[in-house]
């Protein structure tokens, strides 16, 4: 059989809308699958605070331009939110994230600390009313009042060591989000300020539980359990007394089996 010019002209029309209509189609069934992630816009104008410029880059597609929040993010100017708010999720690397549906767990910051100073600076000219950045003067706190106060308070949680627990056994993102942290890399003001903000699921510790004795004297303490004496030997990763106990069991244990069979093996070649 043999085609005429025509003919192959008109079969090659068809293989070429065919191709078409599945490109159009798969480019359609991807732009509705896609998951919506955060990009700056390249376009965004620079204004002439730092502090805004930061912000409206890298905050408000989820806090919202004037801080109110939106369905991807809380707002940051309600409740107790405000420079000590801000100071501690941005200084600990919580915040930013690169997707709102990760958790906010601690890594290291983002921004210097100038910049830092500058976000805090403009989310307060927003509005946010809530505790201020604290001054923190551990050497004025009594060890003594700071280990009471955090044995009673913090070591359920964070553990008597301050190296952290988990407060939900799933795996999942909101599980990890659950987890205490450990306390070893972390500020004096930090430490402060979590326990005025209350971060997560932990609670709230303000001028009502707490003054300013007592704030110096539980960050005097943290800091005396990132730096221990270790005088009683092995640190065994500080955690606590059930591992110490565990060796002390079995290497006593073990010891004096082996001291036993020794002995046993003496008096049998004599």
């Amino acid at each position: 059989m043999t085609f005429t010019r025509r003919d192959r002209d008109r079969r090659l029309t068809v293989r070429l809308l065919v191709v078409a209509t599945g490109l159009v189609l798969a480019g359609c069934s991807y732009r509705g699958t896609s998951t919506e992630l955060y990009q700056p816009s390249p376009t965004l104008a620079v204004a002439d605070d730092r502090g805004e410029t930061i912000y409206r880059r890298d905050c408000a597609w989820c806090h919202g331009s004037e801080g109110g929040g939106t369905a991807r993010g809380p707002s940051v100017i309600e409740g107790l939110n405000g420079p000590a708010s801000i100071d501690f999720y941005v200084s600990t690397g919580r915040m930013p994230l690169n997707d709102p549906s990760e958790p906010a767990e601690p890594s290291g910051p983002s921004y210097t600390p100038s910049e830092i100073r500058d976000i805090v600076r403009y989310t307060t000219t927003l509005g946010a009313a809530g505790p201020e950045i604290p001054e923190v003067h551990p050497e004025e706190g009594a060890i003594g009042l700071g280990a009471e106060l955090y044995q009673e308070n913090c070591a359920a949680c964070h553990s008597t060591t301050a190296v952290g627990g988990v407060l939900a056994a799933e795996s999942d993102a909101l599980a990890r989000s659950r987890i205490a942290p450990g306390l070893q890399e972390v500020g004096s003001r930090q430490i402060t300020e979590a326990m005025l903000i209350g971060p997560g699921t932990m609670p709230v510790f303000g001028a009502e539980s707490f003054d300013e004795e007592d704030y110096n004297s539980i960050v005097a303490y943290v800091e005396y359990l990132q730096d221990p004496d270790d005088n009683g030997g092995a640190p065994l990763g500080h955690t606590g007394p059930v591992t110490e106990g565990a060796v002390g069991w079995i290497v006593g244990l073990g010891a004096t089996l082996f001291l036993i069979r020794w002995i046993g093996t003496r008096v049998g070649e004599e």
